[in-house]
């Protein structure tokens, strides 16, 4: 297990914490025009998926991904290729299939998760699925505009990306992420926003939760049954690995997302970085 992976992209802050675009990079262009980009000495993505799109499309994907994604029997897929205003497949290929890998409907493998990569020929296991829902909802927010993030974890792969500099730049730990279901099946969703995000920037759990759980497409409205719970209970429902200083919450692998310093000095409702 390589400590510490992790992967550089860039997520949708939208509402919230970060002026919604104010880290768009220049020259990034359409999320399926480009595919893959590499950019300052990493590879990311322009991710900023809609809350109304995935969660409006979550259990088709669910069901899709009992199945191959090359699976000809997979209705749920065959589905959401047909549904061309949604960019929810399209989110869950860059998720989880290797760099640069094509899937169905031409959209590009971003390299984000290391456990999902078989999708293209088996349907995924329990805690797959769970692992690429935790990185789906890390990617999402209503204004569906791209900030750049580094992600971490057990599940995230470090595709090559490394050094001091990445990790120098990307150095405010934001908030650790797992799905998980429930006693009774549902899907659900744990935010842990961390200290290093909270002191400088008091609207932060608020702001996460308008980021997955804010229409979009009704500016203001709540999306009914987002299943998003906020949490500061880190100490009793998450355990750091010692070697690789990831975490886990809740008895899954957690995905925990960074930012830079500069952006949080910069960003409406934060003070100064301690």
């Amino acid at each position: 297990m390589t400590p510490h992976r992790f992967f550089i992209l860039a997520s949708a802050i939208g509402l919230g914490l970060l002026t919604a675009g104010c880290l768009a990079e220049d020259g990034v262009g359409p999320i399926d025009g480009v595919g893959l980009e590499t950019l300052e000495g990493g590879d990311h993505g322009t991710n900023s998926l809609g809350t109304d799109d995935f969660h409006g499309h979550a259990d088709m994907l669910w069901a899709a991904a009992d199945l191959s994604l090359n699976d000809p029997e997979n209705a749920a897929l065959a589905a959401l290729l047909a549904d061309t205003g949604s960019r929810t497949l399209a989110y869950a290929i860059h998720c989880a299939l290797p760099q640069g890998t094509v899937g169905p409907g031409g959209h590009v493998g971003w390299g984000h998760l290391e456990t999902t990569t078989e999708w293209t020929t088996r349907g995924l296991t329990l805690s797959e699925k769970l692992d690429l829902f935790t990185c789906m909802i890390v990617n999402i927010n209503p204004k569906e505009e791209p900030v750049q993030i580094r992600i971490t974890g057990d599940s995230v792969t470090s595709n090559g990306i490394s050094g001091f500099w990445q990790t120098s730049k990307y150095n405010i730990e934001e908030a650790l992420w797992v799905a998980r279901l429930s006693d009774t099946g549902e899907r659900e969703y744990f935010v842990w926003p961390l200290d290093e995000i909270v002191l400088p920037c008091p609207n932060t759990y608020m702001s996460l939760l308008t980021r997955t759980c804010t229409s979009g497409d009704n500016p203001g409205d709540a999306i009914p049954d987002c299943n998003v719970e906020m949490r500061t209970s880190t100490d009793t429902d998450c355990t750091q690995n010692p070697v690789t200083k990831n975490w886990s919450c809740l008895g899954r692998p957690a995905i925990k997302t960074w930012l830079s310093s500069w952006t949080i000095t910069a960003a409406p409702g934060c003070g100064d970085v301690p």
